[in-house]
């Protein structure tokens, strides 16, 4: 009796699979890495406020200092005449702020300084309240960023992980010849120098554009055409439409070009890129140094 075998379920790459978990992560600390830009603008803009409050209540700070010396005195008086009442003795002692808090218990004065009493009560209430609001506002948004950075710090933590775990499995699914990893790069520009990568080994034709045989120029434009960058199929054109930048400002999906602008490739990280070079055969990773011809410059795609 024969017996139907079902087919094998396939396997997903451990790479992919691992490249998502750290896509999702990137996603997630982009996030959290904007809340806390908001959060220290808000803590600058704070702090501004409470700088420009402080500089403000100065003079009402003094104000309460005089009139506490001016009531002072009132109680003085009265203990020097021999009049000496509970609520004079409220009075002699303690600091302007102390004063204020007193103030509430005196139940009688003599009518000539309840005017004095009341601006310092008022003046007090006023600085005291507007401090409050600041000060609660500051204490939330410290507390925020504090928060924020606990959670950054923790996804970088994962992200480090995840990146060990990535690097062997690339090792042991997809090889290495001298034991470099691609670096992974989240975002748009990790789907362009995505794309490149998985050309590797495809072989060169002159003029092509893929999708089984690149040129130079033909490779770089096919990856940024997955982001939806429109490049000409042509070197020099490409770096006449480019942002020239140093070589050391470098980032994976940028252009490097070489022999007076008659060869370009793709850069994705560590000092390498992938090329499609006639004298190469087919589409490989090399170091800048070892790519088909002489170091000419470097561009970015504007606005990236």
């Amino acid at each position: 009796m024969a017996v139907a075998l079902g087919a094998s379920p396939v396997r997903a790459d451990p790479v992919d699979e691992t490249e998502a978990e750290i896509e999702a992560q990137f996603h997630e600390l982009e996030g959290i890495i904007e809340d806390y830009n908001k959060v220290r603008e808000d803590l600058e803009d704070t702090n501004a406020q409470i700088a420009e409050l402080e500089a403000e209540l100065e003079p009402y700070e003094e104000e309460l200092a005089a009139l506490g010396e001016r009531v002072g005195s009132y109680a003085a008086n009265v203990y020097m005449n021999g009049k000496m009442s509970n609520s004079a003795a409220l009075l002699t002692s303690g600091t302007p702020d102390q004063l204020v808090d007193r103030l509430t218990m005196m139940n009688t004065v003599v009518v000539s300084e309840n005017a004095a009493i009341q601006e310092l009560k008022d003046a007090a209430a006023d600085l005291f309240e507007q401090k409050a609001v600041l000060d609660a506002l500051y204490t939330d948004q410290s507390a925020q960023e504090e928060e924020l950075v606990a959670k950054k710090t923790t996804i970088e933590d994962e992200l480090d992980r995840l990146q060990d775990v990535r690097e062997e499995a690339y090792r042991d699914h997809r090889g290495s010849a001298d034991g470099w990893v691609p670096p992974y790069v989240p975002g748009d520009r990790g789907k362009v120098v995505r794309f490149a990568l998985e050309q590797v080994g495809e072989t060169y034709v002159w003029a092509a554009s893929g999708p089984d045989g690149w040129d130079c120029s033909g490779l770089t434009m096919g990856a940024w055409a997955q982001v939806g960058v429109s490049l000409p199929h042509n070197a020099a054109a490409q770096w006449n439409q480019l942002q020239p930048i140093a070589r050391d400002q470098l980032q994976p999906g940028d252009l490097v070009f070489f022999n007076d602008l008659t060869h370009v490739a793709l850069y994705i990280g560590d000092g390498r890129v992938v090329q499609a070079a006639v004298n190469y055969y087919n589409v490989a990773i090399e170091t800048i140094e070892s790519a088909a011809g002489s170091y000419y410059g470097a561009a970015r795609i504007p606005g990236w």
